[in-house]
């Protein structure tokens, strides 16, 4: 339930609970006045609800009958003592007869009243004034005829209300405080239940926000409710879910940042140490034969390069790590490009007698958006990586493209000594190199399936490997079709 629905329905229950008890108060009062629940019921319910004629009402029935069908009866005096101790016992109520201008029959007990006191003749006899006549309260209910000799003639039934304005001024001051407690008790009880189901949720919300400040995002934040409260304390536990991510993404940054300066420092310093002591071997005359100086110059050409190639990746690594890289998309029958690819490869590969096969699925749509020079790079990478390990003297390198739903997929499968299936999450990853020796005896970085990985991930395409011990090694990668990626 929402906190807005919660005070709407609080507010009506202030208003609705005194109306309620107001409405009761005054049915206890009628009831009072009235005698009994079959009164009020005949009194404020229609004619067609009446379903029982109290003894009163029938004894008022028969008397408008006696008037119209023999008014005369109504000058008996006799008949008339009959009448009014027929009406003391219905209800207490007493009879009162007038003739024209004259009261031709008073109780006893009425004997201070006063003909200019009743009502006058006429229509709206069935009104029950309240009057004060002679120090006594009464009510009076009147029923017109004329006598026999056209004369009007009046009869008053007349009722003791002095019980009732007796009780209104020795209760009423009782009811109302009654009324009074009842509307400070509504209203505190709920106030306390709309205030505690906000209030708590509050101050769980604050104790967290402590936690979050002090630098503990251990503590969960409960949510209790799917109000607002409830939707806000959400919100807070989404946000420290997140901000504890952040920050052991943060940790993990700074520990990756660690090993990346430590593994570079090892990778650039094998071959500077190589470079360093061929130089000192022809400083200090090691190399004293034309030869031997012309190995020795070789072998330091060789590592310059491989040291420039290291630092080229790394700068180009660092690039994609920061999102610096730019990237020029366009349109590419990828078909066509692998095709290019592969005839341009086996001329660069002629010497080593690599042999190169290339299979495309045919009626396939291999129309994609992303960059020739960084898809050239992924491709490039990959082949010299299979290449390093191959320990076969007959090399074999089989491309193959197809399309699987709204992707393309490539895959590059080669004869080499395959990779155990430990091993095979951790070959995208940086530095990491098949032998775990960290040696650098096969060459090459340990960033290049990294490098890869990246600029696949920045065309929203996947990489991944799958391969067995001796039976070779094959790297697949999807690219989206133009049509699902603008």
């Amino acid at each position: 339930m929402s906190i807005r629905l919660r005070l709407l329905l609080s507010y009506l229950a202030m208003i609705l609970v005194p109306i309620l008890f107001v409405v009761l108060s005054g049915l206890l009062v009628a009831l009072l006045f009235r005698g009994d629940i079959k009164e009020l019921r005949n009194i404020y319910l229609p004619p067609e609800h009446h379903h029982h004629i109290s003894e009163k009402n029938q004894l008022y029935i028969d008397l408008h009958k006696e008037t119209m069908k023999n008014s005369g009866k109504f000058l008996d005096q006799t008949y008339l003592k009959k009448i009014n101790s027929q009406l003391n016992k219905t209800g207490g109520n007493s009879l009162v007869v007038r003739k024209g201008d004259k009261i031709i029959y008073l109780p006893a007990k009425l004997k201070g009243l006063d003909v200019e006191e009743l009502p006058p003749f006429g229509l709206f006899g069935e009104v029950d004034p309240v009057e004060q006549i002679d120090h006594q309260v009464i009510s009076i209910k009147k029923l017109d005829f004329f006598y026999p000799d056209g004369s009007q003639g009046s009869l008053f039934f007349v009722t003791d209300a002095s019980s009732f304005a007796k009780f209104v001024r020795s209760s009423f001051p009782i009811l109302f405080i009654v009324l009074i407690v009842i509307l400070i008790v509504t209203n505190g009880l709920l106030t306390y239940y709309v205030s505690r189901s906000i209030i708590r949720p509050i101050r769980a919300l604050q104790k967290a926000a402590k936690h979050m400040k002090e630098g503990d995002l251990t503590l969960p934040i409960p949510v209790t409710s799917k109000d607002e409260i409830g939707q806000l304390a959400q919100g807070f536990e989404e946000m420290r879910v997140r901000l504890k991510e952040s920050i052991e993404k943060q940790v993990a940054y700074e520990e990756n940042r660690k090993e990346l300066i430590a593994n570079i420092s090892h990778d650039l310093k094998t071959p500077i140490t190589t470079i360093k002591g061929y130089v000192e071997g022809i400083r200090d005359g090691v190399a004293n034969s034309p030869e031997k100086i012309d190995r020795y110059i070789q072998t330091i050409h060789s590592k310059s390069i491989d040291l420039d190639h290291m630092i080229d990746e790394l700068f180009l690594y660092s690039k994609l790590d920061l999102q610096r890289l730019p990237f020029h998309f366009e349109t590419i029958h990828f078909d066509h490009y692998l095709q290019d690819f592969v005839e341009e490869l086996r001329f660069d590969l002629e010497e080593m007698k690599v042999e190169i096969n290339l299979n495309i699925d045919k009626n396939g749509d291999y129309l994609i958006i992303g960059d020739r020079e960084h898809l050239k790079r992924v491709i490039t990478n990959i082949v010299d990586n299979s290449l390093k390990y191959i320990d076969k003297p007959n090399k074999e390198l089989s491309f193959h493209l197809s399309t699987v739903d709204s992707f393309v997929l490539f895959k590059m499968n080669d004869n080499g000594p395959g990779i155990s299936e430990e091993n095979i999450p951790m070959i995208f990853d940086r530095f990491y190199r098949a032998d775990m020796a960290r040696g650098t005896e096969k060459g090459g970085s340990g960033l290049g399936l990294s490098i890869a990985k990246r600029i696949i991930e920045e065309h929203h395409g996947s990489i991944w490997a799958e391969s067995q011990q001796g039976k070779g090694t094959t790297i697949l990668f999807t690219l989206k079709k133009a049509g699902e990626e603008k």
